[in-house]
């Protein structure tokens, strides 16, 4: 049996603070999802945790349903769009859907088939809710590597910290999967420019802000980043100093034939 995919019970305190999208990059891609959903019929959001990309296309009026296994999240969105449920929602895990087949238009994944080991069942049940002619849209994450990544990595691993993602992080192992029924359509990215210093990412960590660094205790997480600190005091990359980064936002579409 595979492990339990991950919950953000834990982060819908903060999630909104730490996931949000730049204002324009958030319309960009609302615009991009929505008319790539027109016509398909109701879409339904996988892991749709507190809105982030489910209520601007609600916005949009772009038909929608949500399941999240995290009750807090789903509180949390519900709080999001000003108290009462936008569009149905249920608490439910994403590779054990409780939904008919062929129910929906499109099945949208944000950050999260990389978050979840049974990642293949997740695809199955998306596959299996969608209508003829729907589409699987998965944008896969990753971060945007900063100059102090690579020997800051390092130090981590030293300490027993890594960077684990236990799901799929490629759209290409998802159309192996497929078995050649869906080959990943690359949608129109989304470029924008954020500001981050190695400070900033060790907050983070310390604060275990991000999924990976949950299986670590606080203890575990402190002693990694003091390092890091002792490295980045012996001159070689001051904490404050800020970079400018272009991360780029990019969805998938698989449209499984029948």
């Amino acid at each position: 049996m595979a492990p339990p995919s991950v919950s953000f019970d834990r982060a819908a305190g903060f999630y909104d603070a730490t996931r949000a999208l730049p204002d324009a990059a958030r319309d960009a891609l609302a615009d991009i999802l929505a008319a790539e959903m027109a016509g398909r019929g109701p879409g339904l959001e996988i892991g749709v945790g507190t809105g982030r990309i489910a209520l601007p296309l609600h916005e949009r009026g772009v038909a929608l349903a949500g399941v999240d296994l995290a009750p807090a999240m789903l509180r949390r969105l519900v709080a999001n769009a000003g108290g009462g449920p936008p569009f149905p929602l249920a608490q439910a895990d994403a590779t054990r859907l409780p939904l008919t087949d062929g129910s929906f238009g499109a099945v949208l994944a944000s950050h999260v088939l990389h978050l979840i080991p049974d990642w293949r069942a997740a695809v199955d049940e998306a596959v299996r809710v969608l209508r003829p002619g729907g589409v699987l849209l998965a944008d896969f994450g990753g971060g945007t590597p900063a100059p102090w990544s690579e020997p800051v990595q390092d130090i981590l691993h030293r300490h027993g910290i890594r960077h684990t993602r236990p799901g799929v992080s490629s759209p290409g192992d998802v159309a192996d999967h497929l078995a050649g029924r869906a080959g990943p359509r690359p949608l129109t990215p989304v470029a924008m420019t954020v500001r981050r210093s190695l400070g900033q990412d060790l907050g983070r960590w310390e604060g275990q802000v991000d999924a990976w660094t949950w299986p670590y205790t606080a203890g575990q997480m402190r002693e990694a980043c003091a390092a890091v600190r002792a490295w980045a005091a012996a001159g070689r990359w001051p904490l404050d100093r800020e970079v400018e980064l272009s991360p780029v936002v990019q969805w998938w579409a698989f449209e499984p034939a029948r």
